[in-house]
């Protein structure tokens, strides 16, 4: 947990492997929660994910398992009462309503494995957009809510990571071209391996991990790019052998720690963080494996 203002951090959990994927509820904060690494030796077949749930002190006090694997989940989404949740290994998404599980394969295929990659939400005007990375050029594939038929394909970037909508345009991080794009022409150069993206009234930041072979992404470096609202940076915070950065979400009003008056306005899920933030500068929180 990182307070964009102060620079003061908290760790609220470790322990639980590669943390990807952050949502809330007006009651619940959920984290999901791989309880695997990227280089392990544990076959990634036999990756049982869950989600941690988070009451608004941020005390955790609860872990969801669907009675079906979770392997390799990415971003999940809280939308209209219902949990999303990207479980990438086998081509799947998972919904949970608050007592029933349930598995939907997008493009069908159950036992074709990760063909697609999905890894990222938006909900919008009755359809719900699933982000295809495919391990190359990626697409945005519109699903009407009602019939969970695919209505539409807009196809963006390469590898890419997160999707949202101003004004009209569709916005997605092209995490192999270290871009940020969106379908009416945008293009922010970045660097690196932008994943993970949040925004307030006044602030945009962007998670920036540094390009790696798979095996020894838990170890990397990484940063978040500060911006301003109109693009122009404000400042980065380096974070040297932290580790990847894979989600941010900007911390909702009414939950605080139970100890502090001051709210952190900024999380940030990576694989790793063996220490606390010691650098004055650095401006967001860590969830710690």
């Amino acid at each position: 947990m990182l307070d964009t203002t102060s620079g003061h951090a908290h760790v609220l959990d470790r322990g639980h492997g590669l943390y990807y994927g952050i949502a809330h509820n007006e009651k619940q904060l959920f984290v999901a929660a791989r309880n695997r690494l990227v280089s392990s030796d544990i076959d990634p077949a036999e990756e049982r994910g869950d989600v941690l749930v988070f009451d608004r002190s941020l005390r955790l006090c609860e872990r969801l398992q669907a009675p079906f694997p979770l392997r390799d989940l990415h971003e999940i989404a809280w939308h209209d009462g219902k949990l999303w949740l990207t479980s990438s290994h086998d081509n799947m998404i998972a919904i949970w309503d608050g007592q029933v599980w349930e598995r939907w394969y997008p493009l069908g295929a159950q036992d074709a494995g990760d063909v697609n990659h999905f890894n990222s939400f938006m909900f919008d005007q009755g359809l719900v957009w699933i982000l295809a990375h495919n391990r190359g050029p990626s697409e945005l594939l519109g699903f009407s809510l009602e019939t969970r038929q695919l209505v539409e394909t807009v196809a963006m970037g390469n590898c890419g990571h997160n999707i949202w909508r101003e004004d009209g345009e569709l916005y997605s991080c092209s995490s192999a071209e270290s871009r940020l794009l969106s379908d009416s022409g945008f293009v922010l150069d970045t660097g690196g391996f932008p994943r993970g993206v949040a925004f307030d009234a006044s602030t945009r930041c962007v998670g920036v991990s540094a390009l790696t072979e798979r095996k020894s992404r838990d170890f990397t470096s990484g940063k978040v790019m500060v911006f301003e609202r109109d693009w122009s940076l404000r400042h980065e915070i380096d974070m040297a052998g932290e580790g990847l950065i894979l989600d941010l979400c900007r911390l909702p009003a009414g939950f605080a720690l139970a100890h502090s008056a001051a709210a952190p306005s900024l999380w940030a899920s990576i694989t790793r963080a063996h220490k606390r933030v010691a650098r004055p500068e650095q401006v967001f929180a860590l969830m710690e494996t």
